[in-house]
């Protein structure tokens, strides 16, 4: 048999085996039960390393630490998948510590890659992104986001997968939420970075796009957090508009981190502030610090703050995930608790149909595999941005004494339903 042929064999081998392998990834909305053995690998053995860049303290630590846990669950069960399908390979995760900060993400960075590690889960906030994604693209580094939302890095064919949808669709969700609770003008209030700066473009705009009038605001810098002079300057806008409008047809949209306690804390000592409505994003639905400090309960409480976060239809792998983090950690989880479980999958499933740890390699194989696959957060379909399509959201708030679900965003037909008693 001639060269020639016996090439062409081959490639035909290596189609129908990545074949094999969506479709067993497909087969099932539980990864852990694919209905089908699994091939042989041909290329893939001992243990795999791929890079976590997570929040593990500064300013979203909360919800790192958190996403931290879920993302090594993912892991857990996905070499327990590979035991059972006879692979002879695991995989494991090296996380470092991006202290929420640009700098020291870029730093982590090049930490891995002197390893010689070119896929990475996270980092989890835009602007650590922001500031590392020249240097993924040129060391041909692949990144797989649990959390990163802003708009401007929605850039097709980039060295970047997002599993949440974009703030373009957040901006939609918050804007409905407060219209529709009879607001006509609005204070925004935002973190001054690419996260922040995106979201509030998309909120305002789609909120003015509602007939409602939004204020310059206040942006704030992240580094700096001190805001008893915002606070004031606020309260002093705020409450010309109430002497105009009427405190129920004002509110503030704060949109940050972990901050947001000092905020109020700050906000707490204005009696204007606590009379108007509070809207949050995602980034801060479940706040622990908000219920446990006794300032900021009191005054989310009198606020009736309210938030939205992307939503997730209840499946075997999310309660899986959920029950998990309540029996070992006591607590409720939140999105990206679940977005993180499911970028471990991700990645392993496109080194599994890739039969290859190349950072290339599995780049090309993770749209086929998500679009197949169906995790703790449902589909993981990606739209040509490689962020994930769907773009629905829940509705939270501090109610009774705890974080309730409040109701739910459509985005297919904007239409939002309030529930009418808070969910537990």
């Amino acid at each position: 048999m001639d060269s020639s042929k016996k090439m062409i064999i081959g490639i035909i081998a290596v189609i129908i085996v990545i074949g094999v392998i969506y479709g067993v990834a497909s087969s099932s909305t539980d990864p852990e039960e694919p209905g089908a053995e699994m091939p042989e690998s041909e290329g893939l053995s001992g243990e795999i390393t791929i890079g976590s860049i997570r929040p593990l303290s500064g300013d979203w630590s909360a919800h790192g630490t958190k996403n931290y846990e879920g993302a090594k669950y993912g892991v857990a069960e996905f070499n327990k998948y590979l035991a059972e399908q006879g692979e002879e390979w695991t995989l494991k995760m090296l996380a470092e510590d991006s202290n929420t900060n640009p700098v020291v993400a870029l730093e982590k960075l090049e930490s891995l890659n002197a390893k010689n590690i070119d896929i990475v889960l996270g980092p989890e906030t835009s602007s650590n992104i922001r500031n590392i994604e020249g240097y993924a693209d040129s060391n041909g580094m692949l990144l797989v986001s649990c959390c990163s939302t802003a708009p401007s890095l929605a850039i097709p064919d980039d060295n970047i997968f997002r599993l949440v949808p974009d703030d373009s669709n957040q901006g939609v969700a918050i804007s409905k939420l407060i219209r529709n609770a009879g607001i006509d003008v609005l204070f925004p209030v935002w973190r001054g970075d690419t996260w922040g700066d995106g979201l509030k473009e998309a909120s305002t705009t789609s909120f003015m796009e509602r007939g409602g009038q939004v204020d310059e605001g206040i942006r704030y810098n992240p580094e700096r957090p001190e805001f008893s002079a915002s606070a004031s300057l606020l309260a002093q806008k705020v409450q010309e508009n109430i002497d105009q409008y009427g405190a129920d047809k004002v509110a503030v949209l704060f949109l940050g981190f972990s901050e947001v306690l000092q905020f109020t804390q700050s906000a707490s000592e204005h009696e204007s502030l606590d009379k108007v409505r509070w809207f949050g994003p995602g980034a801060i639905t479940k706040e622990d610090a908000l219920i446990d400090d006794r300032i900021g309960f009191k005054f989310a409480t009198a606020v009736q703050f309210t938030t939205v976060q992307p939503g997730i239809s209840s499946n075997p792998v999310y309660q899986k995930v959920q029950g998990y983090m309540m029996d070992k950690f006591g607590y409720v989880p939140d999105t990206y608790v679940h977005s993180s479980y499911d970028t471990v999958w991700i990645v392993g499933l496109a080194i599994l149909a890739a039969q290859s740890s190349n950072a290339d390699d599995v780049k090309a194989a993770i749209p086929g595999v998500a679009e197949k696959y169906s995790g703790a957060v449902g589909s993981t379909k990606l739209n040509a941005a490689g962020d994930l399509a769907q773009g629905n959201y829940e509705v939270w708030g501090i109610r009774d004494g705890d974080w309730r679900l409040l109701g739910q965003y459509t985005q297919s037909d904007d239409a939002l339903e309030i529930y009418s008693q808070p969910y537990e």
